[in-house]
Parts: structure tokens; C-alpha cells; sequence
């Protein structure tokens, strides 16, 4: 073969639907030594020559025999049918997982062996789907999940496949531990993940999406400083490989750590930064909170005028946006009226704010509105309404649990029944609440 194999006929010798006339040509054009034709395709074939000499296919020359091609033809269809045994075997996990039972109801059938690429990959999945409804069962699939992938064939996968595979379970397995708060136990998982790294192809959407899980355990642990480098690593592998939404979405959490940081100035630019990239229609929700985000920012900031005007530059978008979104805008626009000073717009954005936010069963958004409110009522010097409030909000934080708002509705509470309630206090409670709905690490501490 004199000329490069088309694209169409490197992606069919890759799968192994290559006649075999056309495939010896396409393995002798590589066995020559084609730089570029090999970097695409080694990956692909290199395992599957355990009677050669060498890894390195240029060594060969043009002396390949027939009869090592036709071993190496013969090896790509048995990978072949691996691989659909693989898919057939993922399908059918991944199945009985999503009907319910998790993965104690899979060991309890034997004759289903958990094991293989297909096994792994159904693991992996349901984990990362069952991450916000069902912790506990995210861990157990990511922790067996790191088992198969040790187990895999060495057949069908070389060593460093293989370890490519244990960094990403290990990373998984790591995140779920984080989720758990287990963070020590998490700690030592990324530690193994990233040794497996060290050992794989060096692929770089493994590595950005290790650095990733990396980073929210970072930020869990308020290890900032080393979060924000880890999210850079992300932002810079996704442009490196053409992937500038994902990219985006990278500063976009940067932002997020940023304003936990108490930077919020910092985090709309870098929030700024991320929303340049991201693609909107690709992902909706990460450009809901994208937006949702930089106008929290700017309230943290005191900078209501341009949070007013950037809900104006949005109004179109927001009428795409489901029920629940839409009054999270609402009660934004509540916020800047009441920053603004606008004591009439803000009450009625409050209040349809609450009755939206009770209707949908969101209790917490629902009392810390209600605060919000009563400092408005506080502003136009209506203390009897504003302690009804205040009492009505303190039953609903206790009813729902939240203890981090425990010490500051009891000061709150306390201070209203006995008639010393001030501006003061109810701004410093409503701030506190503001930064904990976006950073739940947040405590109260009354100032004075």
C-alpha cells in the first residue's frame, strides 16, 4: 500500500470488519513503520500480537509473513467477538441493576458471572446514575467495580489498559467515599487512582476526568488552593483536546470553590469565563446554574444593579426553563429588588416565591424566602408581622432538620419573642443562610 488507508478503512481495520485481502495491506502499511497510521491504530492491535517478537511494528519491515497476518486477522475477529460478548453482557447488568435490587440481588444470581469489560462498564454506570438518589449503593457498585477491573483478561487487555481501567475505578470509587464524607477512605482511593494513571496510555480524558473527582474532594476537604490548579488541569486538557464546553464547565465549578473561597468578585469572573465556553443547548442545566450562580454572586457582592440588568439580558431563556428553575429566578429577582430597595416589588417577589416554592414541597426554600421577607417588612417598620415570620420560619428550619441553622434561627427566634429583634440581626441571619443554600460548610457566628 503506497498511500495512506482512508479513514473509513483504518476505523474497519480497527474493528476487525476488514476483508482479509485488504486487511494484510493495512497491517503491512503499518508493520513499515507509518508514524502517524500507527499512533492512531496501536492502541487497537498491540495486545494482540503475544507471538511477536516485538511490540514496536516498524521493526518488522516489509519481511511480515502471511501467516502472521492471518494470526493477527484471526486475533482481531476472536477481540472482536469478545467485545460483542462484552456489550451483550453489559446490556443485560446494566438491566437488571435498573430494575431494582442493586448489586446484592446481582450476586445472589450465579449463573450471571460479574466479571469482563461489559460487567465493568455496566457497574460503572449505574454508580455514576444512582449518585444523588442512592449514595450507598453508589459506593458498593464503584467498589466492586475496581475488583472486575484488577480481574480483567490480559488477553483482550494489555497492562496498561488494564491500569487505565483501575484509575478510573479507583477515581470513582474515591468520589463515592467523598460523597459519603468518608474523606480519609477517599483520600487513600485518589492516591491509588492516580498510581494507576502513572501506569496507563496516558489518555487524556482519564486524566481530566480524574482531576475532576480530584477537585470536588479537594473542595470538600476546603483545600481550594489545590482544587483550583486541579480544575486549571481540567480546563487546559479539555481545550488541549478540542472540548471547550467541557472546558467551560471546568470554570464553572472553579467559580463555584471560588466563592466558597469568599472571593465572590473573583468568582463572576471566572463564572464569566466558563459561560464563554460552555455550549447551551448541550447541557441546559449547567447553563441554568451557570446563570443562577452569577447572579448569586453578584448579590454576595452588593452589586444589584448589574444582577438586575443581567436577569433583563436573560428573560428569554429563563421562559425555556421547568417550574422549579423559573421561581429559583423569581426568588433572585426578589433578592435584587430588595437589595435595590424596592420594598414593593421585592414582597410580592417573595411572596410568590414562598407559595411557588411550598407547592413544589421545598421546605428550606420556602423558610429562608420567608426571612427574606420579613426583613422587607422589618425595612417598612412592620415588627409584629415580621415576628410571626420569623416564629412560623424557625418551626419550619426545625421541622426540617437542618441543623447548621439551628444556633442562628434560635438567636433569631429569641430575640424577636423578647422584643429585641433588630435590622441588624435579621440581615446578618439572611447573609449566613445566603452563603450556606451555596456553601453548606458554612457556619454561624453572630458578629458582637
Amino acid at each position: 500500500m503506497s498511500v495512506h488507508p482512508t479513514t473509513m478503512e483504518l476505523e474497519a481495520f480497527a474493528q476487525g470488519n476488514l476483508p482479509p485481502q485488504l486487511f494484510r495491506k493495512v497491517a503491512r502499511h503499518l508493520f513499515r513503520g507509518c508514524t502517524p497510521c500507527n499512533a492512531l491504530l496501536l492502541p487497537h492491535y498491540q495486545h494482540l500480537l503475544p507471538s511477536c517478537p516485538s511490540s514496536e511494528p516498524q521493526t518488522y519491515g516489509t519481511g511480515v509473513s502471511n501467516e502472521l497476518l492471518d494470526r493477527l486477522f484471526s486475533a482481531f475477529l476472536s477481540y472482536r467477538r469478545y467485545l460483542r460478548r462484552e456489550e451483550t453482557r453489559q446490556h443485560r447488568i446494566a438491566a437488571l441493576l435498573k430494575a431494582g435490587g442493586g448489586l446484592k440481588a446481582l450476586l445472589e444470581r450465579p449463573e450471571i458471572p460479574l466479571r469482563g469489560l461489559g460487567t465493568l462498564k455496566a457497574l460503572l454506570e449505574r454508580s455514576w446514575a444512582v449518585r444523588h438518589e442512592a449514595p450507598q449503593e453508589m459506593l458498593a457498585l464503584a467498589r466492586y467495580a475496581v475488583d472486575v477491573a484488577r480481574d480483567l483478561n490480559p488477553r483482550w487487555h494489555d497492562e496498561r489498559e488494564i491500569a487505565d481501567w483501575q484509575a478510573r475505578t479507583w477515581g470513582e470509587y474515591g468520589n463515592a467515599l467523598r460523597a459519603r464524607e468518608d474523606l480519609d477512605e477517599a483520600e487513600r482511593a485518589f492516591g491509588y487512582a492516580f498510581g494507576f494513571l502513572l501506569q496507563g496510555t496516558g489518555d487524556l480524558r482519564l486524566k481530566a476526568k480524574l482531576y475532576n473527582l480530584h477537585a470536588s474532594y479537594l473542595g470538600s476537604r476546603r483545600r481550594f488552593d489545590l482544587a483550583f490548579t486541579a480544575l486549571d488541569i481540567v480546563h487546559s486538557t479539555y481545550l488541549e483536546l478540542g472540548e471547550s464546553h467541557l472546558a467551560g464547565r471546568a470554570f464553572i465549578i472553579k467559580a463555584i470553590y471560588t466563592f466558597y473561597d469568599h472571593h465572590p468578585e473573583e468568582a463572576i469572573e471566572i463564572n464569566n469565563a466558563g459561560m464563554a465556553l460552555i455550549e447551551r443547548q448541550r447541557e441546559p442545566e449547567l447553563f441554568f446554574t451557570a446563570i443562577h450562580n452569577q447572579l448569586a454572586f453578584r448579590v454576595a457582592c452588593g452589586q444589584f444593579r448589574e444582577a438586575r440588568n443581567e436577569v433583563f439580558g436573560h428573560l428569554g431563556e429563563f421562559k425555556n426553563l421547568g417550574s422549579v428553575n423559573q421561581l429559583k429566578i423569581r426568588w433572585l429577582q426578589a433578592q435584587i429588588d430588595s437589595g435595590l430597595r424596592k420594598w414593593h416589588s421585592a414582597e410580592q417577589g417573595f411572596m410568590h416565591a414562598i407559595s411557588g416554592f411550598e407547592k413544589e414541597g421545598m421546605g428550606f426554600h420556602a423558610a429562608f424566602a420567608s426571612l427574606e421577607l420579613a426583613l422587607v417588612w422589618m425595612h417598612q417598620d412592620r415588627y409584629e408581622e415580621t415576628q410571626q415570620l420569623v416564629i412560623k420560619a424557625y418551626e419550619a428550619f426545625v421541622a426540617l432538620q437542618i441543623q447548621e441553622a439551628f444556633g442562628a434561627m434560635m438567636v433569631l427566634k429569641e430575640a424577636f419573642e423578647r422584643q429585641l429583634g433588630t435590622i441588624g440581626l435579621l440581615e446578618e441571619v439572611v447573609e449566613f443562610l445566603r452563603r450556606w443554600y451555596i456553601n453548606q460548610n458554612e457556619r454561624f457566628t453572630p458578629r458582637g
